[in-house]
């Protein structure tokens, strides 16, 4: 926590208003501190929830411009307990990466206005100023400071996932591992198109992958029985909370093993370049945290497949010693075929050979997706558009870069059974619905085992 005031008290008054930033970047609290320094206001920082909180409670300002997306509490459960500590405390919102739903929301759980980034300091300035008038025109409460700090703060629920600590068919124990601490990334959505953000922190032990929604306690397990839709992405769903195009992600988490984490985004996953690269950094810039307890992989012990009717199309889960995927697929010029095989023994390997690989289409099925209100958000830098006779938009990273998406896309759907899996995968000209009816296969097993 950061003040960045004149020296003396800091208690909010009509004379001297104290204002708080809430932003996790740190140039934003500065420029941000600066613009209304200059105004002749005496300004605070914090740079996550509970030290808004604490200082809101300490000092009760009388204007809060909070950020929506940040790691730990993310903006809207900051917003609900400030109001919940210091009701008369004026909130504003800021983001760049927030829908009007979030907008909404976030009015109707008491914000005083929402702000875009970025910011412009009129508007900055405007905010505040109406802010301040609302303050102090608000009859007395008579709380002090010593009430404040003695209002609940909250906690976070326990979450638990239904499959991630089944010992059926167990082959090697990983152990557990998490984040070692939150983080924040923008982007955008795949098919929504909307700017959005996601927020990924450290679950304990024996949790699970969940996710949730920005500001909401519901959660969704990452797990094949809330599968909602295949269609051109993977969508969970459960209680009102939904996750959509979340493969890449799951990849990068099936790769380096994490079993515990939560990740909280706008309904659907940003999709960045369209491949599993920016999750692999973002992974290895935060770290990773061993954690007590067994985690189990699924050790397939007879084949599972799954076809069409008349069998062109496939994929086959069989024993083997580790994780093996073998793709095929046949598409027309200038596609053609692909063939690669791919061993998950290393993150390095992982990282090199599918991570890159970046989802692809084709240009005439571009605008009757559009049509139905999807890929509103392809664009130039984060999918391969591929027209009648060559990739329109950008160079290939593999020269069989379209054979190796697949199988990062297969990494990601399969990590909805909860657990790694180690077995051979052969599949041919198959999507997200055939690994999910995998997936589930697989499930019919364990449940016959465990019975």
């Amino acid at each position: 926590m950061e003040a960045v005031a004149p020296s003396g008290p800091t208690q909010s008054s009509n004379s001297n208003p104290l204002v708080m930033i809430v932003d996790d970047e740190r140039s934003i609290c500065q420029t941000l501190s600066d613009v209304i320094r200059d105004e002749g206001y005496t300004t605070v920082v914090a740079h996550d929830g509970p030290q808004a909180l604490e200082q809101v409670c300490a000092e009760a300002p009388a204007v809060v411009f909070l950020d929506i997306w940040m790691p730990g509490w993310d903006g809207l459960e900051t917003l609900e307990r400030i109001r919940q500590a210091a009701p008369q405390t004026q909130v504003v919102m800021i983001s760049g990466h927030a829908t009007i739903a979030n907008a909404l929301e976030a009015k109707d759980r008491g914000a005083f206005d929402c702000i875009e980034k970025p910011l412009d300091v009129e508007h900055v300035l405007l905010a505040l100023r109406r802010a301040l008038e609302a303050f102090n025109n608000q009859p007395e409460s008579g709380a002090d400071a010593q009430t404040l700090s003695s209002r609940s703060s909250g906690a976070q629920p326990v979450l638990k996932h239904p499959a991630a600590l089944s010992s059926v068919m167990a082959g090697r124990d990983f152990g557990q591992r998490t984040l070692k601490q939150g983080t924040v990334l923008y982007g955008q959505g795949l098919h929504s198109g909307q700017k959005s953000g996601l927020v990924l922190e450290p679950l304990p032990a024996n949790s699970g992958i969940h996710f949730g929604k920005i500001g909401g306690a519901q959660t969704v397990p990452a797990f094949v029985d809330f599968v909602e839709s295949t269609a051109f992405a993977t969508t969970i769903r459960r209680n009102g909370v939904v996750a959509s195009t979340i493969e890449h992600l799951l990849g990068a988490l099936h790769a380096y093993r994490i079993s515990n984490v939560l990740i909280k985004c706008n309904q659907e996953v940003p999709i960045f370049d369209g491949s599993a690269a920016e999750y692999c950094k973002m992974i290895e810039a935060v770290g990773l945290e061993e954690q007590e307890g067994s985690w189990y992989e699924v050790a397939v012990q007879e084949p599972v497949r799954v076809q069409n009717e008349d069998g062109s199309e496939f994929i086959l889960l069989e024993p083997a010693d580790s994780l093996e995927i073998h793709y095929s697929l046949k598409y027309p010029e200038p596609v053609g075929a692909q063939q690669f095989s791919f061993t998950l023994d290393s993150i390095e390997n992982f990282k090199k050979e599918i991570a890159p690989a970046r989802t692809f289409g084709f240009l005439r099925d571009v605008e009757r997706l559009q049509r139905a209100g999807l890929a509103a958000g392809g664009r130039l830098d984060n999918t391969i558009l591929v027209g009648e006779d060559n990739v329109i938009n950008t160079d290939l990273r593999f020269p069989d870069e379209f054979v190796r998406h697949k199988i990062l896309d297969i990494i990601g759907d399969i990590f909805l059974i909860g657990r790694p899996i180690r077995g051979r995968i052969t599949a041919s000209m198959t999507g997200h619905s055939d690994n999910i009816q995998l997936i589930r296969a697989v499930c019919d097993v364990l449940s016959a085992a465990k019975s």
